[in-house]
């Protein structure tokens, strides 16, 4: 079997570190920008304009939210690969995806609680300050409240300078944080695939913390990974995401508290204006956008009703005082931070429901997919892609429901509010189905654990296609070529009679090599290659001078049973830079022609007598 010729990472590394030195570029003219605003107000008493419609100043933010949330997605994939490989070489990474402002690093200072908060912080920044960059006066809405203004405030759009130093540094220390992480970490590889990771995990020299393949574990999920060894009955569902991973729960608390405080938040303000409140007005419409009419109803229960939108003025005026901009700005910031933090988390969910999709393309119709790019799968899973639509959509809708208006201040509209409550519970329900969804099949799930996909995929094929199923009698595993599923009323797995850790198989009958017929010779053993799943090392293979011919011409005194029954577990996944392809690799293709094969990888995990111990 030829391995395989495509390597995602480079262009996976290429895509984020060039979204890297642009999000350098928009957090140093951010900065640049807001200071040439502020010294041209100071100068001349008035603000760049940009000769755009009220309308288009509410759309306007939408478009830079979907910019922001991109810049912001690159550099968050560099910090996760970063935060990812420190864990592992600690012997601390469980899952392949984690929550990676909330998982601090104990040896790698990049991704320690300092950076990390200043990383979160610098995304509350970006994502606060963009709501408030465009500021526009609308005359109407200035004679509701009884305002006074000049008739040239109203032409166009104003810069506002104060949010486009926050938003440059915001920008700027995301930044900081993920250049000083990427410099300071080494990555073997930059998937996101967790096959790709478990293989890694398992072969490359993480400063001695390799997983080891447990034995007699190939029918015992995530749910079961800290249960002791027996034979499990497969089921055909299986259990959820809630239950298998620990900080799950925690981020379904932060989604549903979005909704109930936005309804609550809404309420208040729907509430407080029928009052009568001297700074409100009471609107009938609930059009999307906010809109505002110059005549008042006077047949008003209120202090004041219109057609328009209700609206409730907080003053912090922005005419012309610094001070005013910027309490106006770190309150909307600071009433923001609760939606990012959340919609961040919402992120775990996301990633481990997309890493389970991948994982359970074992059981597909046509088994994991060798030629996998984490920036293309990235687009074209509906779960990220409609994520990335709630983030942006959500800050979006914030900006519309809390906004600056020049020389008015600080408004807050009941409607848009409701608007912005409906889309956060949205967000709410998604992770909430996502979570108790039951993946379907009779593989057991994962959802991204490394130590349980070692468990189970036994057998890594160099072309990365990998299918699972009944490989021999109450045993499971993968193969390069489609597996019989496994019987729903027998067991698999467990420690057999004779069969322990330590112990002998005195149950399997030593079967020489010769007994097989391939169908098919086998060229020289593939080289090591930087991409793609690595076989894992079982048995230095002969010298390059060497004939490798059939696996039934080679000599049956070297290539036993009895003899793979006393290898040390450990020195079949050493390093091995010169000789990475072992024996077993080298018959892969002959995996699966039987429906079972004997004498490729998948035969490691069965034979195996101890696992590693921290």
């Amino acid at each position: 079997m030829s391995a395989q010729k495509y390597d995602d990472s480079v262009f996976t590394r290429r895509a984020c570190v060039s979204g890297l030195v642009l999000c350098w570029f928009v957090a140093i003219g951010g900065i640049i920008g807001g200071g040439i605003c502020l010294y041209k107000e100071v100068r001349d008493g008035d603000s760049i304009r940009i000769g755009l419609s009220n309308r288009w100043r509410e759309l306007l933010p939408l478009g830079l939210n979907i910019f922001i949330t991109l810049l912001n997605d690159s550099m968050g994939y560099i910090h996760a690969v970063t935060l990812r490989w420190s864990l592992q070489r600690e012997g601390n990474l469980d899952f392949n995806s984690n929550l990676r402002l909330l998982t601090f690093s104990k040896h790698s200072p990049p991704n320690g609680y300092i950076p990390n908060s200043f990383y979160l912080f610098g995304i509350i920044l970006a994502y606060g300050a963009t709501s408030v960059i465009f500021l526009s006066l609308n005359p109407e809405l200035a004679r509701l409240l009884g305002k006074d203004y000049e008739i040239t405030d109203t032409e166009g759009v104003h810069l506002n300078g104060i949010a486009l130093i926050i938003l440059g540094s915001g920008f700027l220390l995301q930044a900081a944080v993920t250049n000083w992480a990427l410099a300071g970490t080494k990555i073997p590889t930059w998937s996101s695939n967790p096959l790709i990771i478990a293989n890694t995990c398992m072969n490359h020299d993480t400063e001695h913390y390799q997983v080891m393949p447990r034995q007699g574990r190939c029918m015992m999920g995530v749910h079961l990974s800290d249960e002791d060894i027996k034979a499990i009955q497969p089921t055909r569902k299986q259990r959820p995401m809630i239950t298998a991973h620990p900080h799950v729960r925690r981020v379904l608390y932060l989604l549903w508290a979005l909704p109930i405080l936005s309804g609550i938040w809404g309420g208040g303000i729907y509430g407080y204006l029928l009052r009568g409140s001297r700074n409100g007005i009471f609107g009938r419409s609930w059009a999307l956008l906010p809109e505002f009419l110059p005549h008042t109803d006077g047949n008003c229960h209120t202090k004041q009703c219109t057609d328009g939108t209700s609206v409730l003025n907080l003053g912090w005026s922005t005419s012309g005082a610094a001070a005013g901009t910027t309490g106006g700005v770190f309150l909307i910031i600071a009433i923001q931070s609760v939606v990012t933090l959340s919609l961040h988390c919402a992120e775990l969910i996301v990633n481990l429901a997309r890493d389970e999709g991948i994982y359970r393309k074992l059981i597909g119709p046509r088994g994991t997919n060798g030629h996998y790019n984490s920036v293309v799968e990235a687009f074209t899973s509906w779960q990220t892609v409609f994520l990335f639509a709630l983030k942006a959509g959500v800050h979006w809708m914030f900006g519309l429901a809390i906004n600056l208006q020049f020389q008015l201040g600080v408004n807050m509209y009941p409607s848009q509010i409701f608007y912005f409550a409906a889309l956060t519970l949205v967000a709410a329900v998604f992770g909430l189905l996502l979570s108790l969804q039951r993946p379907p099949g009779y593989l057991p799930p994962t959802f991204g654990h490394i130590q349980t996909i070692a468990d189970i995929i036994d057998e890594w094929a160099d072309s990365g296609c990998m299918f699972w199923g009944v490989k021999g009698p109450n045993y499971t595993g993968t193969s390069t070529k489609r597996l019989k599923q496994p019987d729903p009323n027998a067991e698999y797995g467990g420690l057999k009679e004779g069969y322990g850790r330590g112990g002998h198989i005195d149950s399997i009958t030593e079967i020489p090599l010769e007994t097989f017929s391939p169908v098919s010779p086998v060229g020289s053993p593939p080289t090591d290659q930087n991409f793609g799943y690595i076989s894992p090392i079982v048995r230095t293979p002969p010298s390059a001078t060497s004939t490798w011919g059939q696996p039934h011409q080679q000599p049956q005194s070297q290539f036993t049973y009895s003899q793979w029954e006393y290898q040390d577990p450990r020195q079949h996944y050493q390093h091995n830079q010169h000789h990475q392809t072992s024996y077993d690799s080298l018959n892969s293709r002959f995996s699966g022609q039987t429906g079972y094969s004997a004498y490729s990888n998948q035969s490691t995990q069965p034979f195996l007598h101890e696992y590693r111990s921290n």
